[in-house]
């Protein structure tokens, strides 16, 4: 079975999933559950189903076939409802976790319908089958979200897909024999790229964003409501390279589609798992994998992002996992070299990095390997806050090495970090030496020292050595606003991984309100806090222009992370209220702010509602979750 799944693990099902599936998807495997499900081809079946990076799958239990029935680029919402099913009996309706799980999809009106005589089937709570407690359901706004209408076009959509004249065409997939049972079949239409002229998200991006290969080398094809109409396209890709490879966003997608189809119409879908459990952490994982993908869609909107993804994937041999733990090997054991180079070991993580976007499997075997961690935390200590090399004190060109090594590490931290919520082996890692986590935690918080300026007071009399010393000093400022963004990407990243623990998955140890304590204790956080909340006001009140994707990413992050103060730290909240409550009212004006995220990002709707959620609680007296 894939590293991460408990001991208890059903043998079987794991075994059919190894077999039906190609190598790189079965890696890509998040989790897998026994429930009831319900929707509108299944009535009250008892199936397995299985969560990868991309897709939601059923399987029969036991299992015979699996077939893909929600691609995650579809969902709309995930909710935990809160109701004792009837059609469960004694305990098993206290226990039950009831997941509801809202999906868009194109079909055909009803007057193009061909008369395939296929059945609609009601659910059950249309017709009030099922009694809910207190008359109505609980959905947990904490770990849901809603994409309210996200097929509908708005002026930023169409401000930022200028009219294009590019022809598509249809690439044909070929997956193995005994994949005829899978969605994976069928035709696809390709579109470029939008031109944009944004900066680099090479500081955001690196930091866990990236894709691995599950989800931008394989060619399975995602299930949509289009599927078995002839002369539409079943997919909704994206292409971000000129060999093929695809990455699927569907949002945009159909809303384009609904407007060149005058024959086509959106509805939403719903898919209902009961599963007899409290303590199954499906319900995160799938809140988790939806995460991860609405940040992964986004990100592959950026034309730079996109082609330095695909150039590491271009020319990827076959896929062979024994390969793959020997190169990690390899590269683990020339890591440790104790005569390595600041250059060497620069070169060494950015191989680690690329091969870890390429292949997921890397990602479980840095955390199964748990001393590369905290070999890697322990190389930032070295040069974080300062450098323990007292010539960097005064070199500028050395300092901007280390930091450039350091950033480079925090990326490949946030890589690992990301998309490997259901390794259990991580869990592991970090509880088995709670002192790198904590001095990781600091280093995020904290601002590099770099080397101090010369003041220059006449212009006449620099000299070519000060005009060397300005251009270090540039580059070091460019530098540190680099490792601020990548810093945050990666708290926000341990944030998410300490949510677990507030969820009833692993120690309560690593629930999100112990890491705030610990972190509201440490003076650096005012200052970390302070910055960000400059950053966020700057950059919304200072342009009109539309994010980019590496913008839209990181400002969900940073509005991630004063969420958590808001919630979880009384001290942290009470100083962004009595400093920063004037900037947050007068500064950050809604309707204004939704018109800069284009609708073709599928981040911009759960950006939108998270920076509404923190604008009522800069505005709230008390709102601290102990």
């Amino acid at each position: 079975m894939p590293p991460g799944f408990p001991a208890c693990a059903n043998s079987r099902l794991d075994t059919f999933l190894r077999r039906h599936l190609p190598p790189d998807i079965y890696d890509a495997i998040r989790a897998y559950e026994s429930c009831v499900v319900v929707s509108d081809s299944e009535n009250h079946t008892f199936k397995y189903v299985v969560l990868s990076d991309r897709l939601i799958y059923l399987t029969e239990n036991p299992p015979k076939s699996i077939r893909g029935v929600v691609a995650l680029r579809d969902v709309v919402a995930i909710e935990l409802v809160d109701d004792y099913p009837e059609f469960l009996n004694g305990p098993d309706r206290e226990i039950n976790q009831h997941i509801r799980i809202i999906y868009s999809s194109t079909s055909l009106k009803k007057e193009y319908e061909r008369p395939t005589g296929i059945r609609k089937f009601l659910l059950p709570f249309q017709h009030a089958s099922a009694k809910t407690r207190k008359g109505k359901k609980k959905n947990i706004d904490s770990v849901s979200w809603s994409l309210k209408d996200p097929g509908s076009l708005n002026e930023s959509f169409l401000r930022y897909h200028q009219d294009s004249s590019t022809t598509s065409r249809d690439s044909p997939l070929h997956p193995p024999s005994d994949l005829n049972k899978l969605p994976f079949q069928g035709t696809a239409t390709f579109r470029p790229l939008p031109t944009l002229s944004r900066r680099s998200c090479q500081a955001t991006a690196g930091t866990g964003q990236a894709v691995t290969s599950s989800s931008s080398t394989t060619n399975t094809k995602e299930p949509q409501g289009l599927a078995g109409h002839k002369g539409f396209p079943s997919e909704s890709p994206f292409k971000c390279s000129g060999n093929g490879n695809a990455h699927y966003l569907g949002t945009s997608f159909q809303a384009s589609l609904l407007q060149s189809n005058p024959h086509l119409e959106k509805k939403e879908s719903e898919l209902h798992l009961y599963i007899i459990s409290t303590t199954s952490p499906l319900f995160l994982h799938l809140k988790s994998s939806w995460n991860n993908y609405i940040i992964k869609g986004t990100l592959l909107q950026d034309p730079l992002y996109a082609s330095e993804l695909s150039s590491t994937i271009g020319n990827q041999k076959p896929y062979r996992s024994e390969e793959k733990i020997k190169h990690f090997s390899q590269l683990k054991s020339e890591l440790f070299l104790k005569d390595n180079t600041l250059r060497k070991i620069l070169s060494l993580i950015t191989e680690l990095k690329v091969a870890a976007q390429k292949n997921f499997i890397l990602k479980r075997l840095f955390w199964k390997t748990s001393d590369l961690f905290y070999f890697l935390v322990n190389k930032l200590h070295e040069y974080l806050p300062e450098s323990r090399d007292k010539n960097a004190l005064q070199n500028k060109s050395q300092r901007a090495d280390e930091l450039e090594a350091c950033i480079r590490i925090i990326q490949t931290l946030g890589l690992m970090f990301r998309e490997t919520e259901t390794e259990l082996s991580r869990l592991n890692t970090l509880a088995a030496k709670k002192g790198t986590l904590f001095n990781l935690l600091v280093i995020l918080i904290s601002e590099p020292q770099i080397p101090k300026s010369c003041p220059v007071f006449d212009i006449t009399l620099v000299t070519d050595s000060s005009l060397v010393e300005m251009s270090f000093d540039a580059e070091l400022q460019k530098l540190i606003l680099e490792y601020t963004d990548t810093a945050t990407a990666l708290l926000y990243e341990i944030l998410l991984a300490f949510q677990q623990g507030n969820l009833g998955l692993g120690s309560t140890k690593f629930a999100i309100s112990w890491m705030m304590s610990f972190l509201q204790s440490r003076p650096p956080i005012i200052t970390f806090v302070a910055n960000i909340v400059k950053q966020v006001v700057k950059g919304l009140s200072a342009s009109f222009q539309l994010l980019s994707p590496c913008q839209a990413v990181l400002l969900y992050q940073q509005f991630y992370i004063l969420k958590s103060c808001l919630q979880y730290s009384k001290t942290l909240a009470e100083y962004i209220r009595n400093d920063y409550r004037e900037e947050f009212r007068y500064f950050i004006h809604m309707p204004t702010l939704e018109k800069r995220f284009p609708l073709c990002y599928p981040i911009s709707q759960p950006t939108t509602q998270l920076i509404h959620e923190v604008l009522n609680l800069v505005e709230q007296k008390q709102c601290v979750k102990c």
